[in-house]
């Protein structure tokens, strides 16, 4: 068995790198996220110079070979002539029985601009099962029937073990109606979670990082609500002047900046706006956001709530960009006559759908909505998210 040495290089070198808190598009709950970030550290991944990463953008044969010749095939990388194709040439090895070696020999053993093209699942496994050979890692029974694949008969005989080994180790999962559905194409997001679960299998499983609210004291939370005759203004003049300031990348609570730290600040906000609030349009529920200016009606129970979780202090971004959604993050939604705000209290990019707090138009506070993600696409424009993740 060879050793099995650390990745060396970037993924790609027109990449600029970018620390995974600066990127727009990566929430800190992203699906994926810890092992984005763990390939991020180990330096196979890499940003767009936008401050991006595009998690769903397609991964190519030479991106993904990239990623493994020099995270487990580093000595093969640094022997392969350097150039364009130096990766695949490395890669070439666990390349046997897919279609890029196929194409690769009809060329005449040259590398064309097939191989930017996406990387089909069948040969993402395919490439994935040889390394696991190559590198002897097979130390355990698989137990698994192949009636757990729903497509199982549809898959082309010369990938029946590469798809029946990467599910059974658990290296690849399938679809949510349990087809491996090997011709879909593989994004940069699962390239990371793939590269991860090869690193844990080939490495051993990486020491657990440290609880970032471990021996942090707590500190106590105002009320959030209107109490007796306040106006909104009031309330917040209240709320605001008692609660802590924030340290940087933690909440007024003290607690660090994670999905459920503020679901349970927006669960102390449900405690003093349950389902039935009333929050009209009227001049009592204005609110002066320092950043924004005066706003009222839905918008000013949304920012209201926003400087109550992550502190009034914390910058504040306004965008339109309804594919990097957050837990916390408010939505504005006006057109015509129709006026709403969501505050989401949960995202499931899985799923594609989201859980949120709804106020409409002089109604009433609903804690129990929820939908899915491709419903919020805005075609109007008439929809802004204000959010204090990108800033974090």
């Amino acid at each position: 068995m060879k050793k099995i040495l650390p990745p060396l290089l970037a993924l790609l070198c027109l990449l600029l790198p970018v620390r995974a808190a600066d990127f727009y598009d990566l929430p800190q709950n992203h699906w994926a996220g810890a092992e984005i970030r763990q390939a991020l550290d180990a330096g196979v991944v890499n940003g767009y110079g936008d401050g991006s990463f595009q998690p769903t953008r397609k991964v190519t044969a030479a991106q993904f070979c990239a990623m493994l010749t020099r995270s487990f095939l580093a000595e093969e990388h640094a022997a392969a002539k350097e150039g364009k194709y130096q990766a695949m040439e490395a890669c070439l090895p666990v390349l046997e029985g897919t279609s890029i070696e196929a194409t690769w020999r009809d060329l005449g053993k040259r590398w064309d601009r097939y191989v930017d093209q996406p990387l089909s699942r069948y040969d993402m496994a395919q490439i994935v099962y040889n390394l696991i050979v190559r590198q002897d890692a097979l130390h355990e029974t698989i137990t698994l029937s192949t009636t757990e694949i729903a497509d199982w008969n549809e898959i082309p005989d010369g990938y029946h073990s590469a798809v029946f080994t990467c599910w059974g180790l658990g290296i690849l999962k399938g679809q949510s109606d349990g087809r491996f559905a090997g011709e879909d194409t593989l994004n940069r997001a699962q390239a990371a979670v793939i590269w991860s679960r090869l690193d844990t299998l080939f490495n051993g499983p990486r020491e657990e990082p440290k609880d970032p609210d471990e021996g942090v004291e707590e500190k106590e939370m105002p009320a959030f609500g209107l109490q007796g005759d306040e106006t909104v203004r009031e309330m917040m003049k209240r709320v605001n002047a008692k609660t802590p300031l924030c340290e940087e990348g933690r909440l007024p609570n003290g607690k660090s900046r994670t999905e459920e730290n503020i679901q349970e600040l927006l669960e102390l906000v449900k405690q003093g706006c349950p389902d039935g609030t009333v929050w009209s349009d009227t001049i009592r529920y204005d609110y002066t956001v320092p950043r924004l200016g005066p706003t009222r009606g839905c918008r000013s129970f949304g920012l209201a709530v926003s400087d109550f979780v992550f502190g009034e202090d914390a910058p504040i971004t306004q965008h339109r960009d309804l594919r990097s959604l957050s837990v916390g993050d408010v939505i504005h939604i006006q057109f015509e006559e129709v006026e709403r705000v969501l505050i989401l209290t949960g995202v499931d990019r899985e799923e594609g759908a989201y859980t949120a707090c709804e106020l409409e138009k002089n109604g009433k506070v609903d804690w129990d909505q929820w939908g899915p993600l491709s419903g919020l696409v805005d075609a109007t424009g008439f929809t802004m998210v204000y959010s204090r993740w990108r800033n974090a």
